[in-house]
């Protein structure tokens, strides 16, 4: 006589791994009070650095500009690190802005003109050249037995050091939730930060279409 066999029982999923997302290898686990506060007990200030062509300076310009960032920069007795990360640029709104505008005009010269915008519009996209380019300083600090008085401590770093940067002509602020949220947006999701923007709290979520410049939810 054989015996039965009995149906094996289908095993139960671990819930952890299921629920497991891109939250558990980021380093960042919040954004709250204009600092990133990281899984490591360190809280982080971060400044951003607005851009600067020196190239349109003279020689004697240059020198001192330099100058006076190498001054501001050899101020800096305490651990700090420079970002500097690209953000594409979604040019498709502003080709089909450029082509419109070519089919309602009649005058021959204004077509030429939108011709010649739109394509190069067209190449810069084709080339991967379509980036704008974001500078951060980040300022990190441990936090200690009292976390309130290490906020304080690490912000009054920041914004001294944003002074002593604006003094080098060069404008630069202390980042707030927003903006801390916008570079993790643009970090973790370089192929979509073209066409999405990062969530406006820690409860919504970022839309997936743009339409001239709106978002649409």
């Amino acid at each position: 006589m054989f015996k039965k066999l009995a149906k094996p029982r289908p095993q139960k999923k671990n819930s952890a791994s299921k629920d497991a997302s891109i939250q558990e290898w980021l380093p960042i686990a919040d954004i709250k009070n204009n600092l990133l506060y990281r899984k490591d007990r360190h809280i982080v200030a971060v400044i951003r650095v607005q851009p600067f062509n020196i190239n349109l300076l003279s020689d004697r310009e240059k020198i001192r500009k330099v100058i006076r960032l190498e001054e501001a920069l050899n101020g800096i007795d305490y651990p700090y690190q420079i970002l500097s990360i690209a953000r594409p640029v979604d040019l498709d709104a502003y080709i089909l802005r450029l082509e419109r505008m070519r089919s309602e005009t009649d005058n021959i010269v204004r077509k030429k003109l939108l011709t010649v915008y739109s394509r190069q519009a067209a190449a810069t996209v084709t080339s991967g050249e379509a980036l704008e380019r974001h500078f951060y300083i980040l300022i990190p600090h441990p936090i200690g037995k009292n976390p309130q008085i290490d906020e304080e401590f690490v912000k009054h770093r920041a914004l001294q050091l944003a002074l002593n940067l604006s003094s080098a002509d060069l404008t630069s602020t202390v980042c707030t939730d927003q903006e801390l949220r916008n570079l993790q947006f643009i970090f973790s999701n370089p192929a979509h930060a073209a066409f999405e923007r990062s969530p406006r709290d820690n409860f919504s979520m970022p839309p997936v279409l743009l339409a001239e410049g709106d978002a649409i939810l």
